[in-house]
């Protein structure tokens, strides 16, 4: 980072200045959905303050605010690992991308990233000739981030972060406890007219994490279908599956999500009973409607708390020790969290 910041930091700190700040460019080029599907209540809150908001995204994350009217623009940078986004020297922003970054001249940026600085966010800043930046527990040497939030990642929700922000800019803060995502109309019906054909009540069941530690396995799978669909006879279950991996014999009443889009698995989310999954992007999407949930995370206190549900109608389920498809009581702690209706 040493040679980094010789090559590329600024002198001098640029302040922000808020009486002439009309756009803003939010970064969350390391690919992650679950940021960004969070960033969407900054991004209403900002439009709503009269700011000019754009994104820049990967191809791998943009879909989520495909829809987005608040956004002027998303930027797509090239897909990345978190691992490789940390690790390599050059970042994945295309040259005619940052070129028009560049022409923007965007009065405020704003890095959401909460950990490790990569080398290249430096160099990045340079090139899009960035003069305010806002980030979080940045190194106060660095001069690009004009402030830099305090945030402690052990006690505090992800959420906190748009609240310090709204703060600092003095942003219109309705409806800042809500994110806010996107489905187009047409996707809504065919899935809401999808799920009338099915009998019984809605269940959407995610099994895969980011991360194989965190997914559940299929033998894991096979039992929790057995117990849900006898406490709960008659329920529809659809599972979300977007690579086709699932190879266990499914009942009657299950099914695989037979839409191919991000967006409806969003619809499906938003209007099924109950939500069952491990994956925190998931979880969020399933926050954003306020559904019934049951989230599984690993115990690590990193996620478990600052990516938690975070809303009254969720139930987390923290796995203590190993992987979670190595937990044995699993699904019955899954079947206890289960209402008593759907």
């Amino acid at each position: 980072m040493g040679v980094a910041k010789a090559l590329w930091d600024r002198r001098r700190r640029q302040p922000v200045d808020l009486s002439s700040a009309k756009t803003v460019l939010l970064m969350r080029n390391e690919g992650a959905v679950g940021d960004v599907v969070v960033d969407s209540a900054l991004v209403k809150c900002l439009h709503q303050s009269g700011y000019i908001v754009d994104f820049l995204l990967t191809t791998s994350n943009s879909q989520v605010m495909r829809y987005n009217p608040r956004i002027r623009h998303i930027y797509e940078a090239d897909p990345v690992t978190s691992a490789d986004f940390l690790r390599k020297f050059n970042h994945n922003v295309p040259r005619d991308v940052i070129n028009e970054l560049a022409n923007n001249k965007y009065d405020i940026i704003i890095d959401p990233s909460l950990f490790d600085i990569p080398v290249h966010r430096l160099r990045l800043f340079r090139q899009i000739k960035a003069k305010s930046v806002l980030g979080f527990n940045k190194w106060p040497s660095i001069k690009h981030y004009s402030h830099s939030f305090d945030f402690d990642c052990q006690r505090w929700h992800v959420t906190k972060t748009f609240e310090l922000i709204a703060d600092y800019l003095q942003l219109d803060t309705r409806g800042l406890d809500a994110y806010d995502l996107v489905v187009p109309g047409p996707i809504m019906q065919e899935v809401a007219q999808y799920l009338a054909s099915l009998s019984g009540k809605a269940v959407v069941i995610n099994i895969f994490a980011g991360h194989a530690d965190r997914s559940l396995s299929q033998t894991q799978l096979a039992e929790l279908l057995d117990k849900l669909l006898a406490r709960h006879p008659g329920s529809a279950v659809i599972l979300l599956d977007h690579r086709r991996e699932i190879r266990i014999p499914l009942p009657p009443e299950v099914v695989i999500n037979p839409f191919n889009t991000l967006h409806h698995a969003m619809a499906l989310i938003a209007q099924a009973e109950l939500i069952i999954s491990p994956d925190t992007s998931v979880v969020h999407m399933a926050a954003a409607w306020n559904k019934p949930l049951i989230a599984v995370y690993k115990d690590v206190l990193l996620n478990n708390r600052l990516w938690a549900p975070g809303y009254d109608n969720a139930r987390q389920i923290i796995v203590k020790c190993g992987k979670v498809h190595q937990h044995r009581g699993l699904v019955d702690r899954i079947i206890a969290a289960l209402p008593e209706t759907l």
